[in-house]
């Protein structure tokens, strides 16, 4: 691999990295950050529901931008963004101002999490690509594992603030080397779809907020799928569509679409609950909780790297079909065992969830990628990342909502768990009838 290939994909993985980081930094610092800023539970929340929702709202929007104006402008405005919002997050003193700018965040790294894949698939093609790609599954894996480690460390030592303040300097020497190696790489396309922005921005919202949160939850549901319709609708009629259809006529990388979205929506609950768990339950500090997540990262981050070799002998799908049961097999083991106060009785399944979701993620991201034509890379990378991300933003909704009301750690550990278990199988359903059945 040449030097300014290398130099290439190190920007992109570092840069897709500190947006899954900034997820996790705040699992382990909530207690700290409600404390300092004087948050309830309702507020404590929207600080990451915020930063969710306009990650995955704006992320189609951040893969079509790419396609019109070019990878290394957006990648540039993706990272300014970012360490701005990032900056403001981590001086914030008050509710309203660190919502707002997690918000702010979450829309630079919509911006930036689809670029940096485009990135990496203009970049490089054949065994290149997929080496690249497995690179990419391992920083975007260990990503939230490594912010809840080092959030724990920084609520504990330091200062919850540290975790984002330390983002603007990163990304402003990112900002430099960028404008020394990248090309502004881009489509012939140079229309944006700003009705179906407002639609799918919209749309999404309404869905996580009919969830959990609304007042009136029959009539908001009512109005997502009124906006999802009219958004799906507008999609094929739109002379350059933010969310072009055409992505969705190969099965696999359909299958692959869904599957992402059921499997994220399964992740995010492992990673949001067990910390809280190990707190409550284990009565640990935020560092000793997330130094428990340690084991698991380092095997989760391993395992990534070798999923290439992996795949080669045993193919994209079977590959993406054990690492899904595999996580499986976890949230069934820690739904059995919800009511343990030993740490060594949840660690295998830790363990099995690091090395089932290594071992699905990079299948799914290449089967959600693969033979796609140069103008649509971009849009499809926006669409790929932002199921992942609208998962992310659902698991939480759907975590939330079905324990409402429940205050006992152990009872609301095995219904989230539950809640996992039942959306890995529903994904491996439509894993093996969409992608694996058209192997």
């Amino acid at each position: 691999m040449k030097k300014t290939k290398s130099i290439i994909m190190w920007l992109a993985l570092i840069g897709a990295f500190l947006t899954v980081l900034d997820t996790g930094i705040i699992f382990t610092g909530t207690v700290k950050l409600a404390s300092d800023l004087h948050l309830n539970s309702s507020q404590l929340s929207w600080v990451q529901v915020a930063y969710v929702l306009t990650y995955a709202g704006f992320m189609l929007l951040g893969g079509k931008l790419g396609d019109v104006y070019g990878r290394k402008k957006l990648f540039i405005a993706g990272l300014l963004i970012f360490a701005v919002g990032s900056l403001m997050v981590g001086i914030s003193n008050n509710a309203s101002m660190i919502i707002g700018f997690r918000a702010f965040q979450g829309i630079g790294a919509a911006i930036l999490q689809p670029t940096c894949l485009a990135i990496i698939t203009d970049t490089f093609e054949g065994e290149e690509l997929k080496k690249a790609i497995g690179y990419y599954s391992a920083v975007i894996g260990a990503g939230a594992a490594v912010g809840i480690t080092f959030g724990g460390f920084c609520a504990a030592f330091v200062s919850w603030r540290l975790g984002f303040i330390i983002n603007a300097p990163i990304a402003l020497i990112m900002v430099f080397v960028a404008m020394k190696v990248l090309r502004n790489t881009k489509s012939n396309q140079r229309n944006l779809d700003l009705i179906g922005t407002v639609l799918s921005v919209l749309a999404m919202i309404s869905l996580s907020y009919g969830i959990d949160g609304s007042s009136y939850p029959v009539p908001t549901l009512i109005l997502s799928a009124i906006l999802w319709i009219i958004f799906i609708v507008s999609q094929a009629y739109v002379k350059e569509p933010m969310m072009p259809l055409i992505i969705f006529k190969n099965r696999e990388r359909f299958g692959a679409y869904v599957g992402s979205l059921l499997f994220s929506a399964a992740g995010v609950i492992f990673w949001f609950y067990i910390p809280q768990f190990m707190q409550l339950q284990f009565k640990d500090s935020a560092f000793v909780a997330g130094i428990g997540m340690v084991p698991m990262s380092i095997l989760l981050f391993f395992v990534a790297l070798q999923v290439r070799k992996i795949v080669k002998k045993l193919g994209n799908s079977k590959v993406m079909l054990i690492g899904l049961i595999l996580v499986f097999i976890s949230s069934v083991g820690l739904t059995a065992f919800a009511k343990t106060t030993n740490y060594w009785v949840l660690f295998p399944f830790t363990l099995t969830f690091g090395a089932g979701f290594a071992l699905a993620l990079t299948p799914l991201t290449f089967s959600a990628m693969d033979k796609l034509s140069g103008e649509i890379t971009g849009a499809a990378s926006g669409v790929y990342n932002t199921t992942r991300q609208f998962g992310a933003a659902l698991g939480l909704a759907l975590g939330t909502s079905v324990t409402a009301g429940v205050l006992k750690i152990t009872t609301i550990f095995s219904d989230v768990m539950k809640l996992s278990s039942v959306l890995v199988v529903v994904g491996i359903v439509f894993v093996v009838l969409l992608v694996i059945r058209k192997k």
